[in-house]
């Protein structure tokens, strides 16, 4: 799925292949890459999850013009230890930057501290990894009735070291996910449907984030998006009003 974050849209969707072993989780290597040969990336920063950190699909990226902030796990063992390793031993060095906020919101206090450093990757890994300028690492401190919840993240870019730039491109990545799902449920009841057919249920969450993308971009009313839902289907008129404006 490819989403405006500026708007909060989902601009472009494809599914992958579900069948068998692991769920498509093979195909959507391949899918992104088709994805992003269609955006013109041009100072645009792409933002992806760890199952993404791939050789061909960052390459991609830097030929289209963009940058990129990527989540780094196992899957790139090698790599994900050195990028690891590099925080460690530079905790206190001065070659790190950070940027560092608080959030407060729904009974509990969030820290975020984004820190970067050049990548300093050793020459076999500048050889497979040479768009890669630097390491960030994410450490998320919540607390919440009382308990202290710490989480670490870490990411690969191409970016030069700007940690308030890539703390509000990774926010802002989390939070098309969690707003996406958590709208589509209140508006669609999402989490409620039971399609069996792989291909209908496919189908379905395509229309409903277009319908969605619709219903956003109405903006006379400050009615629920759920409630403009249920209004276009008694409405004829109001429907008419939400596709055409």
């Amino acid at each position: 799925m490819k989403s405006d974050v500026g708007s909060g849209i989902a601009l472009y969707q494809r599914a992958t292949e579900s069948k068998g072993k692991g769920k498509g989780k093979g195909k959507e290597g391949p899918v992104a890459r088709q994805l992003i040969e269609l955006l013109a990336l041009d100072k645009a920063i792409v933002t992806l999850d760890a199952l993404h950190c791939q050789k061909e699909t960052l390459k991609l990226i830097t030929q289209r013009g963009g940058d990129f902030i990527v989540g780094i796990k196992g899957n790139q063992s090698t790599l994900y230890q050195f990028v690891k390793s590099r925080f460690a031993s530079h905790y206190d060095s001065d070659e790190r930057v950070e940027f560092t906020e608080k959030n407060k919101g729904h009974g509990r206090t969030e820290l975020r501290a984004v820190m970067q450093i050049s990548a300093g990757l050793p020459k076999d890994l500048q050889g497979q990894w040479p768009s890669v300028h630097s390491l960030i690492e994410v450490v998320s401190e919540r607390g919440e009735k009382g308990e202290i919840h710490r989480d670490s993240r870490w990411y690969i870019s191409s970016l030069p070291l700007e940690p308030e730039v890539a703390a509000k491109a990774i926010r802002r990545h989390w939070a098309i996910e969690n707003e996406l799902h958590w709208v589509l449920d209140m508006t669609f009841r999402e989490d409620t449907l039971s399609l069996k057919d792989p291909e209908g249920a496919a189908q379905m969450a395509l229309f409903n984030r277009i319908a969605l993308n619709v219903i956003k971009q109405h903006t006379r009313m400050k009615d629920s998006h759920a409630a403009k839902r249920r209004r276009a289907g008694w409405s004829g008129e109001f429907r008419n009003e939400l596709i055409f404006g």
